[in-house]
């Protein structure tokens, strides 16, 4: 005489096997990691800025909107930036090195470009919006 093993048997078998495996703390490690990745790739994805500060000596100059597309000139036409297609870049410097210039163009949220001879650095970044607004 020979047993038939049902389907009901069989995943109490598999049940148990990975009960055995993984145990309740190893299932929330797993879940917290899943949503961390998922919230990387999140935030790796998100739309760039919408428009880009420019410091000098630390202090806020110019903002310029990344939907309007343009270039323009800053101290006292020493630097030109141009956005283009919602992307920041520097045309033009008379600094001796131009690494400024030869940096890539910056969309996302946090890029920097910085120009140390003249003291610039140029932040896309989120409109601010206060409780009023």
């Amino acid at each position: 005489m020979t047993k038939t093993l049902t389907g009901q048997g069989g995943r109490s078998g598999a049940a148990q096997a990975l009960r055995s495996l993984f145990r309740k703390g190893d299932i929330i490690l797993l879940l917290v990691l899943l949503v961390a990745v998922a919230l990387s790739v999140w935030f790796a994805l998100r739309p760039g800025g919408e428009e880009t500060k420019v410091y000098v000596d630390g202090e806020l100059r110019y903002t310029f909107s990344l939907s309007q597309d343009g270039e323009y000139d800053i101290l006292d036409g020493r630097m030109t930036i141009g956005v283009s297609g919602g992307r920041v870049s520097v045309l033009r410097s008379d600094c001796s090195e131009q690494l400024c210039v030869h940096s890539a163009a910056q969309s996302v949220s946090g890029g920097l470009i910085v120009c140390l001879p003249n003291h610039v650095v140029i932040e896309v970044g989120e409109r601010e919006v206060d409780a009023v607004t």
